[in-house]
């Protein structure tokens, strides 16, 4: 009986070094992959980055344009063409307004 009784707690004894161990394997294995996770999760992070900043300039490139056809637009020579074709008479004789009101003289 003496015997079982050794046998059980060389058992036990064995069965608690045996979970110590896995433990501390299942510990160690994560602290080597955070910062394996964490390094995976920069990466993406930059992509994202990376991608609305293409994104961006594309957009602004856009805006530029946009400005450029609008100054266009407006330019005189431009309003001149228009004129000519709509019959607006841009390009005629200036007509004198009438100033109403007290002459400064």
């Amino acid at each position: 009986m003496i015997d079982n009784v050794q046998n059980e707690t060389e058992k036990t004894g064995k069965h608690s070094v045996m979970g110590f161990v896995l433990m501390l394997v299942a510990v160690a294995s994560l602290v080597f992959m955070v910062p394996v996770y964490m390094q995976n999760c920069v990466n993406s992070l930059y992509g994202t980055l990376y991608g609305l900043k293409e994104k961006s300039s594309l957009l602004h490139r856009e805006i530029l344009l946009k400005d450029y056809e609008i100054n266009k637009l407006m330019s005189m020579d431009h309003l001149a063409k228009f004129a000519e074709r709509t019959g607006l008479g841009l390009n005629d004789v200036p007509v004198k307004i009438m100033i109403t009101g007290e002459s400064r003289e």
